[in-house]
């Protein structure tokens, strides 16, 4: 594994996840403020993109995996027609896309409840922009492929950042110059994409100078061979939208919008906590699939190894301090608006999954380089099923929306913490031909992690009353680095202290470097 690109590719990802993150959480409060019961509708517009998604996806999550072997086993040829194959393929899929999103937009107030105050023709473009947005995204997605096949990460993040540098840009000028729309969200979406595919395009000319799209390298073969075996994936994504995509659509439908929007609220921690463990895991899928390229069983197992413990040893942290610290912070962050007491719950709800899929995430993409992704996909699809019965069948037994809201909420829970105990380690295992506990180890490590950094931080909650932001940060300044200190003896083993004391050295001695040459 080569640490240095990890340690480069780790910083620079999480740099921009940070930035996407600051982002989402002012701008939740503020439009909440705004258009009050209507935010709820952004997540709603981007569970239509979801389901779009799951057919596209048959397509474009093979596409890294395909073309960088192709790239590390000097097979030029076949993975430009891959390339080509996929980019004309997706012009496609977003073209019939189109179709079914205009009608949804025409006939969008006969099939949700519009609070009072929001305005439809507004929510209307707001689902228009989204939909742009995604039909933008799937026609460019196959540029990312470069950062991804050379291992380059970093590049990619510089493109995400700059994107989000500009979404802010255009939300600060539509919010602070022009009445207050929802549909704002939506342009600004459009932008960010527009300069992320952009910077994608420019790497792809860097990275993979030899890389063109050629109409005469479209393959119908081709795309039959990535849409054959990712037509899996696309059962995996339909199962987790049933698992936990639905939720503010079933609040919405079925309890009220003002439910939709505090199910929406309550969501938005805990999906940064999945948006970072995907961040995270995506530092090791290029060095992962390259180890497979190159038939290095050992190293892919040590890889595996290392981002196991390296994803505990941050994840565990959010998930802990949002047990502890969640219910001072919905106080302060939408109190005024929302029933933080609700809020709380449900964010625990919705981040129990994590207590046991963190220790695991990256076994996710071994079925996918490994090809193993049809069984996977069954139990995804059978788990999802599963949770929309058992919640149509609760919910008609429930008195009150809040009680409503936990079953839509706590349903999914259960059924994607009894997959995660009882089959993906032991499936994973088995395709790796390891022992059956290998991945049970990890588990237990982090539920340790997990339960450790909790009692660093309980005390920080039970005798400071945290009634200020000013409090909630300086409570975050002193618990984060003693839970850092926790983890890095209790969870790492040698090769990931000296990788993580090698990165912070070498940032030490640059900035020294740095510093000293510029008094000289």
């Amino acid at each position: 594994m080569n640490k240095r690109r990890v340690a480069i590719n780790m910083t620079a990802q999480l740099t921009a996840f940070a930035v996407s993150m600051l982002l989402g959480f002012v701008l939740v409060p503020v439009i909440e403020s705004m258009i009050p019961n209507a935010y709820g509708f952004t997540d709603i517009a981007n569970k239509f993109v979801s389901a779009a998604q799951i057919v596209v996806s048959a397509l474009n999550t093979m596409a890294s995996r395909f073309i960088t072997i192709r790239i590390h086993r000097d097979e030029k040829e076949e993975a430009g027609q891959y390339f080509s194959s996929v980019f004309f393929a997706n012009v496609i899929m977003a073209a019939v896309f189109m179709v079914p999103a205009l009608v949804v937009i025409v006939y969008l107030g006969r099939i949700f409840q519009i609070p009072a105050g929001a305005s439809l023709p507004d929510i209307q473009l707001l689902f228009f922009f989204i939909f742009l947005n995604f039909t933008i995204s799937i026609i460019t997605s196959v540029f990312s492929v470069a950062c991804y096949s050379r291992d380059r990460l970093e590049l990619s993040s510089v493109s995400t950042m700059l994107g989000e540098l500009i979404r802010l840009g255009v939300l600060a000028l539509c919010y602070l110059c022009f009445r207050p729309y929802l549909f704002y969200v939506g342009c600004a979406s459009v932008a960010s994409t527009v300069i992320q595919a952009a910077a994608n395009l420019i790497f792809t000319r860097k990275l993979l100078p030899g890389m063109r799209l050629r109409l005469r390298d479209f393959r119908w073969k081709k795309v039959w061979e990535l849409v054959s075996l990712g037509a899996w994936n696309s059962v995996t994504r339909l199962g987790q939208l049933l698992l936990d995509g639905l939720n503010t659509t079933i609040a919405n439908i079925m309890i009220s919008a003002a439910a939709m929007t505090t199910v929406s609220i309550s969501g938005q921690i805990p999906t940064v906590i999945t948006n970072l463990m995907g961040t995270i895991a995506g530092v090791f899928n290029p060095q992962m699939t390259i180890a497979y390229a190159k038939k290095d069983k050992q190293q892919l197992l040590d890889i595996i190894a290392s981002a196991d413990r390296i994803m505990i040893f941050i994840i565990s942290i959010p998930i802990a301090f949002l047990t502890v610290f969640g219910k001072s912070f919905f106080e302060l962050w939408v109190g005024g608006t929302q029933d933080s007491t609700e809020l709380y719950i449900l964010a625990l709800l919705n981040v129990g999954t994590y207590f046991v899929s963190a220790s695991i995430q990256v076994l996710y993409h071994v079925f996918l380089i490994l090809k193993r992704v049809r069984l996977n996909s069954m139990v995804i699809i059978m788990s999802g099923v599963l949770t929309i019965i058992a919640v149509f069948l609760l919910l008609g037994r429930v008195e009150s929306d809040a009680a409503g809201m936990y079953v839509i909420v706590g349903i999914s829970t259960i059924f994607n913490l009894l997959r995660n105990l009882l089959f993906t380690p032991l499936y994973a295992s088995y395709c790796l031909k390891v022992k059956w506990y290998t991945f049970y180890r990890d588990i237990l490590l982090g539920f340790l992690s997990i339960g450790a950094v909790c009692l660093v931080a309980l005390p920080f909650e039970l005798f400071i009353q945290i009634d200020s932001w000013v409090k909630l940060a300086g409570v975050g300044v002193a618990a984060g680095p003693l839970a850092l200190v926790v983890n890095f003896f209790v969870i790492l083993r040698k090769r990931e202290r000296l990788m993580v004391l090698g990165t912070v050295k070498n940032k030490l001695f640059h900035r020294h470097n740095g510093e000293g040459s510029g008094k000289s």
